[in-house]
C-alpha cells in the first residue's frame, strides 16, 4: 500500500508543470517590476533566465536607507547629522573625493549603478532617499538620469522622519532638504510627483515640454516663480497641492493647459484661480484669508469642497487665516458677501454639471447658501451632500435656527422657498451622506420630490445612530406626489450596519425597533 501511494506522488511530481518557467519574459518582467530596486536586482540569482532580466523592468523602487540598511543605521546612530550633510556637500563640489565618501554615498551610487544597467523600456521610478542626497546632488543626478532613461513617471520623497529635525544650522538644514532642479526636468516627465522638499528652478519656454501631471507634497516653493512654471508647462494638466508653501503666501494659478485643480491642508494668505480651462477644482480642508480668494475659471463643471476638521483639532484659525468652508466658498464666488474694495468678483456656477460638499443641513446660513448656488447653476445635473460636519466650528456665526434671521421658523425655509430653474428643469440626482433624518433634512429631501422636474435618483445614506421615527419619518417620503416620473429614491443603511449585514435597508429599520 505505501509502495502504490509512494508510486502516486512521483507520478503527480513528474506531471507537475513549471508555470513560473513558463510565463512569457513580458510577463516576468511585469511580476520583477513590483520589487524594491535591491530585491528586483537580487532575483538575477534564482535562475540562469532571470539573471538579466531585471533590466527589463517597467517600474523600479528605491528606498535608500533600505538599501544597505543594518550599515547606514549603523552609520547614523553613530555619527553626527550636521557633519553627514556637511560633508555631502563638500562631495557636491568634489564627488570623486574618496575622503568624502560613506555609507550614504555609496547607496546613492549603487541607485545609480541600478539605473545605469536598466535596459528598459523604463516606464516609471520612485525613490525615497535622505536628506545626504539632496545636500550632494545626487537626488538631482538620479532624476537626470531617468531622463535620459525615457522614463514616463517619477516619484521623489525626501525621508524626514528620523533626524533632519536635530540639525540646528539654517543653512544646512536648507542644504538637506533643498533641491535646484533644472526646468527640463519639470518639462521631460509626464508625471512628477514631489514630497517634502524646498526647490528652486528657473522657468523657460520648451516647445517639446510633455509634463501632464504635478504633484507637490508637502513642498516650498522658495522663489517666486510657481507661477512660472506653470505657465511654461503648456501640456500641465492635472495640479495636485498637498501642504504647500508658496512665496509671500500667495498661490496663483493661471495657467491655459490646466483641467483638474486639487488644493488640499493649505494654510495660505491668498488664492487666485484663473486658469481659463479648468474643469475640476477640488478644495480639501483649506485655511486662508477669505478676503483674498478668487476663484474664476468659466470652465468649471466639477466643484469639490471638504473639510477634514478633526486634522485641526481646535486650529480653525491660523496665523490670521481661517478655516474656508462649502459655505464659504458658495457665499464669496457667488457674490453673496462682499468683496473688499478692488477684488473681483464673478460666479462660478455657470457651467457647473456637478456640485460635491460638505454642509450642514441644519444651517439656515449654509441653506440660504446651497439656494443662492442652486438658482446660479443652469447646467446642474448632480449634487452630493456630506452632512457629516464638525458642530465645533461655525464660522463665527450664530444658530439661525434659533434668532431672527428669517421671519419664520427655520425648519419652513424650503417650504417657503420657490424652486429654482435648476431644480425644475435641470437636476436629475441628488445624493446625500450622514443624513440623520431630522426635521431640516427632512424638508431638503421633500422639497426636490416636490419641485424636481426631472430628477431621476435621491439617494439617501444614514448615519448609524437614528431612532426608528425618525428613519420612518423619512421612509414616508415614498409615498409623496413625486413631480418626475422617472425618480427613484434609494434609502441607505448605516455605514455600521452595512459592514456587518450587507444593505438591506428594511432588515436595518427593523433592528432599530
Amino acid at each position: 500500500m505505501r509502495e502504490e501511494k509512494l508510486k502516486k506522488v512521483k507520478a503527480i511530481e513528474k506531471d507537475e508543470v513549471d508555470l513560473i518557467s513558463d510565463l512569457p519574459d513580458v510577463l516576468v518582467a511585469c511580476i520583477i517590476s513590483l520589487l524594491p530596486g535591491m530585491e528586483i536586482v537580487r532575483t538575477s540569482v534564482l535562475s540562469h533566465r532571470w539573471k538579466t532580466m531585471w533590466k527589463y523592468s517597467s517600474h523600479l523602487s528605491f528606498d535608500q536607507k533600505q538599501m544597505l540598511k543594518s550599515w547606514i543605521e549603523f552609520y547614523i546612530q553613530n555619527s553626527n547629522s550636521s557633519s553627514r550633510i556637511a560633508m555631502a556637500m563638500r562631495r557636491k563640489i568634489d564627488p570623486k573625493a574618496e575622503e568624502l565618501m560613506d555609507t550614504i554615498s555609496e547607496a546613492a551610487i549603487l541607485i545609480k549603478s541600478i539605473m545605469e544597467n536598466h535596459i528598459g523600456p523604463l516606464k516609471s521610478c520612485s525613490i525615497q532617499h535622505l536628506p545626504e542626497s539632496c545636500a550632494s546632488g545626487d537626488a538631482v543626478e538620479w532624476m537626470k538620469k531617468l531622463l535620459n532613461l525615457g522614463v514616463i513617471k517619477v516619484s521623489m520623497e525626501l525621508e524626514l522622519r528620523y533626524y533632519l529635525h536635530e540639525i540646528t544650522d539654517s543653512d544646512l538644514r536648507k542644504a538637506g532638504r533643498t533641491l535646484d532642479l533644472p526646468f527640463e526636468i519639470f518639462s521631460n516627465f509626464e508625471i512628477i510627483e514631489l514630497k517634502n522638499y524646498h526647490f528652486t528652478t528657473i522657468p523657460f519656454p520648451n516647445p517639446s515640454q510633455v509634463l501632464k501631471t504635478l504633484i507637490l507634497n508637502n513642498v516650498r516653493i522658495i522663489s517666486n516663480n510657481f507661477q512660472g512654471i506653470l505657465s511654461h508647462c503648456s501640456s500641465l494638466e492635472d495640479l495636485i497641492l498637498d501642504q504647500c508653501k508658496f512665496f509671500e503666501d500667495e498661490l496663483k494659478i493661471d495657467s491655459p493647459s490646466l483641467k483638474y485643480v486639487k488644493m488640499y491642508n493649505l494654510n495660505i494668505r491668498k488664492i487666485l484661480v484663473f486658469a481659463a480651462n479648468v474643469e475640476v477644482i477640488e478644495i480639501d480642508s483649506v485655511i486662508c484669508n477669505h478676503k483674498d480668494l478668487v476663484l474664476q475659471p468659466p470652465k468649471l463643471s466639477v466643484l469639490r469642497a471638504y473639510n477634514d476638521v478633526n486634522s485641526f483639532g481646535r486650529g480653525f484659525y491660523q496665523n490670521g487665516n481661517k478655516l474656508l468652508t462649502s459655505t464659504n466658498i458658495i457665499e464669496i464666488c457667488g457674490g453673496l458677501l462682499r468683496r473688499h474694495r478692488g477684488s473681483i468678483t464673478g460666479s462660478i456656477f455657470d457651467n457647473l454639471i456637478t456640485l460635491s460638499l460638505d454642509l450642514a443641513l441644519t444651517n439656515i446660513r449654509c441653506m440660504v447658501a446651497i439656494s443662492s448656488a442652486l438658482e446660479s447653476c443652469h447646467k446642474l445635473k448632480n449634487l452630493q451632500i456630506n452632512n457629516q460636519v464638525n458642530s465645533d466650528y461655525n464660522d463665527d456665526t450664530h444658530d439661525y435656527n434659533k434668532n431672527n434671521f428669517l421671519p419664520y421658523p427655520g425648519v419652513l425655509f424650503w417650504q417657503r422657498r420657490d424652486p429654482s430653474q435648476c431644480t425644475s428643469h435641470q437636476l436629475k440626482s441628488l445624493c446625500i451622506k450622514g443624513y440623520r433624518s431630522g426635521e431640516f433634512e427632512v424638508e431638503f429631501v421633500k422639497h426636490f420630490i416636490l419641485n424636481g422636474g426631472v430628477i431621476e435618483k435621491i439617494i439617501i445614506w444614514f448615519v448609524d445612530h437614528c431612532s426608528w421615527d425618525q428613519v420612518v419619518a423619512t421612509k414616508c417620503l415614498l409615498s409623496f406626489p413625486k413631480l418626475s416620473p422617472k425618480l427613484f429614491i434609494d434609502l441607505k443603511p448605516g455605514p455600521e450596519f452595512m459592514r456587518k449585514d450587507g444593505g438591506d435597508f428594511e432588515k436595518w429599520l427593523k433592528s432599530l425597533i
